[in-house]
């Protein structure tokens, strides 16, 4: 009996340990990670004439989705709103031209909850899966 239960123990060890550090399955989807950046936006920003998140399909591709934003602009005037990056792992959004620059706000937080609920991440997970943003010295 107790070889039994010494049995289960190391199984259920080494099973929890071998997954620790690996991604989880479900990820966030494209048009999920583009409506985290909108919701990442200041309320002056989401207000720009025809702003949208562009996604940039990396040839090299990195741990993050990344897109830019972008508005209709002025003459002789940016139309690049902003840069950001997105866990398609645990949904955090990042400001991808600032180092560590993650982004939090009422409004993305209850989107990232929503999506977290879809992908079925526990806290746990969530905190085994959180890193830091893509510009961060390690």
């Amino acid at each position: 009996m107790q070889k039994t239960v010494l049995l289960f123990l190391l199984v259920s060890f080494f099973s929890t340990t071998a997954f620790a550090g690996k991604p989880a399955k479900s990820k966030v989807m494209v048009e999920q990670a583009r409506a985290l950046v909108m919701a990442s936006l200041t309320p002056q920003q989401r207000q720009l004439p025809k702003v949208e998140a562009e996604h940039f399909d990396d040839p090299h591709p990195t741990r993050f989705l990344t897109f830019t934003v972008v508005w209709k602009g002025l003459p002789k005037g940016s139309v690049v709103a902003g840069a950001y990056a997105v866990d398609p792992y645990t949904g955090d959004v990042f400001e991808s031209n600032k180092e560590c620059a993650e982004v939090k706000n009422k409004s993305l937080e209850a989107l990232q909850a929503q999506v977290r609920a879809k992908l079925h991440l526990s806290q746990a997970e969530y905190q085994r899966l959180k890193t830091k943003g893509p510009l961060c010295e390690e």
